[in-house]
């Protein structure tokens, strides 16, 4: 059933020997976000003239041309020492205990300058390391964050978010420890690492919590605190109950987790009810996944077939619409909050020589699905410094737009026709006067209907039709914006779907496609 907000009558949805479904009036979780990170690209892109760089600030971050990311994620360096990689060793502002150099990591503070400029909602600032002085081995990979530092520690980062936000930057959430259960050491003392890493121990992390949510009340700020990143539900699951507790909740705002271990609905479901759980309440946030590939390689063309980590270079609809299953998953099994995907660009176009071949069109096996926009990794001798826009930015686009800070996913009871298996289908309303009824209002004025939006996924080679009926309690209204992203379009305004005088709206999609419509 789908719910009219202005009388709260419920609306049948039957779609007829096509698909069918049921968008019920029960409300699930509120949606605070969906994101990309600023690591690591930005060193490389700092080098990139200066229209191009604005250009990616454009497409990124841009709240009514581009993708419109709703959390755009800061990488706080730590300084990139033990780190052979360069794009990898970020520069840190930390010089000693309460001094610092501003200018440091000019590179990534300038997108962290944009969001800010483009009112990107939600900033998180997230650490992959701290400074040397803080961990056991005095580097930025391969050791473990020092307990007698932790107050130090947390001062260093509230004091980097007092100093944005005298620059009027706004960082709204702050992660001390992304994936504290592995420091990226490769086990061997006569290399140098290939990023920044920090173990932080279960027996750490709620004083951690704690003392970073303390010193940042203290200073009064108001940005929150998420944790604890880990890599994979399974570690999630394996190590909360160590560390997360009632007390530790009040102190925390999101029960953040990554899915490397590409877990399965139930596993992903015992996130949901074990950090609540464990923290008295408190919402789960995804907030890392990239690099997938089919585990079956007889499914590689199958959108909707078991993924696990693997590498691939794969810019068309088949991972794009993966990427999308996996935000559907996300929000419906682990009913989690706020979506991010790992990096918003990426020069991991494998064997790929992008100047001269139209090679990243197309499936590069030795590549890896890591961004959402992708650049020549040989610029500096190619001077090749076009961008190339992968379906999974077109994809995310449409849930920044569907589903805005302050949506309200609505259950979805889908159809039992197993034939009709490969559609996904998500529903969102915008409360009166939430931040994304506004969002939605701001171009027509104001709004005096309920505002709500559709996001449906036909993932198969196939195209479908979906058929929307209400019954004779009320009728749905007339939608009033459509786009679709399909294997010939990128976020692309469509022709409306008509209300029929029987009250119907029929959605004709073609293959690989995912439809945005919004109703107000």
């Amino acid at each position: 059933m789908f719910v009219n907000l202005l009388g709260l009558l419920p609306i049948s949805l039957v779609l007829q020997g096509v698909y069918g479904l049921q968008i019920t009036t029960t409300t699930r979780q509120s949606i605070n976000g969906i994101g990309a990170s600023g690591a690591w690209w930005v060193n490389d892109v700092a080098l990139f003239p200066t229209e191009v760089r604005q250009n990616v600030s454009e497409l990124l971050l841009n709240q009514s041309h581009g993708a419109g990311l709703t959390d755009y994620r800061y990488n706080l360096g730590g300084g990139g020492v033990g780190v052979g990689t360069l794009d990898r060793a970020p520069e840190t502002p930390y010089v000693s205990d309460g001094v610092y150099n501003w200018s440091a990591d000019a590179a990534g503070t300038f997108f962290l300058k944009e969001a800010a400029r483009h009112g990107v909602p939600i900033i998180t600032l997230f650490v992959n390391s701290a400074p040397t002085t803080m961990t056991n081995n005095s580097e930025n990979c391969g050791g473990t964050l020092i307990t007698e530092r932790i107050p130090a520690y947390a001062q260093y980062l509230t004091d980097v978010v007092s100093y944005w936000a005298s620059q009027g930057v706004e960082i709204t959430h702050v992660s001390p420890m992304n994936e504290p259960d592995n420091n990226f050491d490769d086990g061997d003392p006569t290399t140098l690492c290939g990023q920044e890493g920090m173990q932080v121990v279960p027996g750490q992390r709620a004083e951690l919590v704690m003392t970073l949510a303390a010193t940042l009340k203290a200073a009064g700020l108001s940005t929150v605190v998420i944790a604890d990143e880990s890599s994979s539900t399974g570690t999630y699951i394996a190590d909360a109950p160590d560390w997360l507790n009632e007390t530790v909740g009040k102190s925390l705002g999101a029960n953040a987790h990554h899915q490397y271990g590409f877990a399965s609905a139930s596993r992903q479901q015992q996130v949901f009810e074990e950090g609540r759980n464990l923290s008295g309440g408190v919402p789960t946030w995804f907030t890392e996944i990239c690099c997938y590939s089919a585990v079956d390689e007889s499914e590689a063309d199958d959108p909707l077939a078991t993924i696990g980590w693997g590498e691939q270079y794969d810019p068309t609809m088949i991972s794009g619409l993966r990427m999308a299953n996996l935000i559907y998953e996300s929000f419906t099994y682990a009913e989690d909050e706020h979506w991010d995907w790992w990096t918003a660009l990426s020069n991991g176009v494998g064997s790929c020589t992008p100047n001269n071949s139209s090679c990243w069109d197309d499936i590069v096996a030795d590549g890896w699905d890591d961004g959402i926009i992708y650049y020549d990794p040989n610029y500096s001798d190619t001077h090749y410094y076009d961008l190339r826009l992968t379906k999974r930015f077109s994809v995310l686009k449409h849930f920044t737009k569907g589903a805005p800070v302050g949506s309200v996913r609505r259950a979805v009871t889908p159809s039992t026709n197993t034939s009709e298996a490969n559609w996904r289908v998500l529903a969102f309303d915008y409360p009166a006067r939430s931040k994304a009824h506004e969002s939605y209002c701001a171009p027509y004025g104001k709004c005096h209907q309920p505002i709500y939006s559709v996001v449906a996924m036909n993932a198969q080679w196939n195209a479908s039709t979906i058929i929307l009926t209400g019954d004779d309690a009320f009728k749905l209204t007339q939608p009033t914006k459509a786009y679709r992203t399909s294997v010939t379009e990128d976020y692309q305004e469509v022709d409306v779907p008509l209300l029929n005088e029987d009250g119907t709206v029929e959605i004709e999609a073609p293959e690989m496609s995912i439809y945005t419509i919004f109703f107000g």
